[in-house]
């Protein structure tokens, strides 16, 4: 079976300014305008670009996300979802 991990998004302006950081924490990269940015839910690695965090998450926390997985395997998604 594939696993597809559903991420609630909602969308929150950010001025770089109010950021703790201004560079992706993770390639090191500027943000640019109109960047998606996330956070590692499973360490303090700080502010990065969204596909960034996605590949730390399964290259660095693999077995957490697994345990998260399962967590919530046999939730059922809203009707929007």
């Amino acid at each position: 079976m594939t696993d597809v991990l559903w991420r609630e998004g909602w969308l929150k302006p950010l001025s770089i300014e109010s950021l703790p950081n201004d560079i992706c924490s993770i390639c090191k990269e500027e943000f640019e305008d109109l960047d998606f940015v996330a956070a590692c839910e499973f360490c303090e690695i700080g502010l990065s670009h969204e596909l960034c965090c996605n590949k730390h998450i399964t290259s660095h926390h693999m077995n957490q996300l697994k345990e998260k997985i399962n967590k919530h395997r046999e939730k059922r998604l809203h009707s929007h979802q």
